[in-house]
Formats: structure tokens, sequence, C-alpha cells
């Protein structure tokens, strides 16, 4: 019944860190599914626009724009930008000194320290993150619409355009619900 000997492969249980959360399973849905992510590595410096249409992990340092509008963007712990970063969702580990613009969500994890402003529509900042800027969660904020204008993405454009009534011609019951997520709602 029970054995003395082990098997001799052992499945791979490790979890995934805070920086490389799992994948979501719409990020990569119109970008043609099992994809591997961009790494930008440990070792890597890069000077100048970094632009692309997949996901994108930073373990290097960064010095200009990263600009992966219908994409999640990752920095590591060792990941180090210094420049504004666009985005679908941005998860954050390491170091960014500038303007964080995302369409959907930010994640700042504890480990990370951020320096600038963040423009998003829905912000988890976890306990122990340094943080020194602003913040502006208004959906309808005009940086977050010119950045994410013109997009032909419908997950950009719900996530700018959450107030939006259906149109007359839909039956609301043919909606989908989007997640409950904690929103800043402006009542003044």
């Amino acid at each position: 019944m029970f054995s003395k000997h082990k098997p001799t492969s052992v499945p791979d249980h490790t979890v995934s860190s805070p920086a490389q959360p799992q994948r979501s399973p719409g990020a990569d849905e119109s970008h043609g599914s099992g994809k591997r992510p961009a790494i930008i590595g440990a070792r890597t410096r890069i000077e100048g626009s970094v632009i692309g249409d997949e996901e994108l992990i930073i373990d290097g340092q960064v010095t200009g724009t990263v600009e992966f509008k219908r994409n999640r963007v990752s920095i590591g712990n060792t990941g180090r930008v210094k420049g504004d970063i666009y985005a679908q969702t941005l998860h954050v580990a390491g170091s960014v000194e500038g303007r964080l613009i995302v369409s959907e969500k930010v994640t700042v994890h504890r480990s990370a320290h951020i320096v600038g402003t963040i423009i998003t529509p829905c912000l988890a900042l976890e306990d122990g993150a340094a943080f020194q800027g602003n913040i502006d969660m208004d959906s309808e904020n005009e940086v977050l619409r010119s950045a994410f204008d013109g997009m032909d993405s419908e997950v950009a454009t719900q996530a700018v355009d959450r107030d939006d009534e259906v149109p007359a011609n839909v039956d609301p019951e043919d909606v989908p619900m989007a997640e409950t997520e904690t929103r800043r709602e402006d009542n003044a």
C-alpha cells in the first residue's frame, strides 16, 4: 500500500509570484491563445520606446515609454521603469517613475515603489506598497480617453465608457455582466 520509493517525475506545484499573476483569459482571446509573453530580462536595459501587441513582463530596466495598450504589463520585483506606461492591465511589484495610464485595472503589489500619476478606472493597492503622487480614477479622464481613443478593442471601450446605456435595439438581458470591483465614484 505505501511505497518507500519516490516517483521519478514529481509534478510542479509552484505558485506564480505577485509580479507574474495568472493570465486572464480575456487578455489573449483577441490575440490568439497560447502565446508566451514578451520578457525584458533582469540583466537587460532598454532606452527608448517599447511598443507591442502581446503580454509583457519587465524584470529589467526601461527608460522611455512602454505602450502595450491592449495587453497586460507586469513589472517584476527587479523591474524598473522610468517613463510612461500604457496598458490594458498593469501589475507592479518593482519600481516605476512616471505616468501609469491603464484602461482597466492597476494592481500595486506590496514590494512596489511608484512615484508619479496613476490614471485608471480601477486600482488595487496592497498593504506595504510605496506610492508618492496622484491617482485619478475618473473613467471620463481626458488623458485616459485620448490614450485609448480609436482603439477597436471592445474591452478598452468598455473600460472607458462604463456608464453608457444599452442601445434601444439591444435586449438588456443579452448584455454580459462585468465583474464587480470597487471603483471610486465622484458624487460632487
